[in-house]
């Protein structure tokens, strides 16, 4: 099959965008991953302290707490790890669009007239900077401080 180099240009283009939009889902869906999980510890918690009302002691206290503390950590663990994962997905997502952008002359000067689309300092940097971006540290930091907390309200309190 051969194209002209309008279609690839074309492809291209779709490409980058494409790119740029897989970026954008994975960054909400790690933020949404860190709203829920957020949002079911501090449910935890509130569930936590209400039942620490009680005028009946739990039956099996030690399993109890075993279990809460498993059913607490284990899916923090787990969505931690998959934000931290959809984060170093985005690098190779970032790195296809260095290339496209190269392919396509974007900090070349004269191509696209006397000044190149963008500064010449972004050519290749993106995907450097998606890997120095932090947020998915902050969001998995969080959520496994607040899970260690939870868990500790667990054993202290009921």
């Amino acid at each position: 099959m051969d194209f002209s180099m309008s279609d690839k240009t074309t492809i291209l283009i779709h490409l980058l965008d494409y790119q740029a939009r897989e970026i954008q889902r994975r960054e909400a869906r790690e933020q949404q991953l860190f709203e829920w999980t957020v949002g079911l510890l501090l449910a935890a918690f509130g569930a936590i302290v209400a039942l620490s009302d009680r005028d009946s002691p739990l039956l099996y206290p030690i399993s109890v707490k075993m279990l809460a503390s498993v059913l607490i950590g284990f899916p923090t663990v787990i969505f931690a790890t998959r934000i931290r994962r959809y984060s170093q997905r985005s690098v190779g997502n970032a790195e296809a669009i260095d290339r496209i952008e190269r392919v396509l002359h974007l900090f070349d000067e004269g191509y696209y007239g006397a000044d190149t689309p963008y500064p010449k300092e972004w050519a290749g940097t993106f995907s450097n900077k998606r890997k120095e971006r932090n947020t998915q540290n902050y969001y998995s930091a969080i959520m496994l401080l607040m899970a260690v907390c939870v868990i500790a309200t667990v054993w202290l309190i009921l």
